[in-house]
């Protein structure tokens, strides 16, 4: 029994990605917020402001795909670990 693989549609892969899009931009926003409500952020010189707000949504960016990465890796750990275990099962 032969597997056919099929792709998503366009619009199916747009609207995943747009997905995405969508939550980063949302992300954001909620960053640019939580860093304005500070009260030390008033006192910051305007490019340090706005510096500040670019930084460490850059950093939440790489915490996130950091997490990620190790989702992954432990995702392909587990992987390895079934098919050892289902060989030593066979043999």
């Amino acid at each position: 029994m032969e597997t056919v693989e099929t792709k998503l549609s366009l619009e199916d892969r747009v609207s995943k990605k747009m997905g995405l899009a969508k939550w980063i931009h949302e992300l954001y926003y909620q960053n640019a917020e939580l860093f304005q409500s500070d009260p030390r952020y008033k006192s910051l010189p305007q490019f340090l402001q706005t510096s500040g707000i670019s930084s460490t949504f850059i950093a939440l960016k790489e915490a996130l795909d950091k997490n990620r990465d190790a989702r992954e890796t432990a995702e392909q750990l587990v992987d390895i670990s079934k098919s050892k275990t289902k060989t030593k099962k066979s043999a």
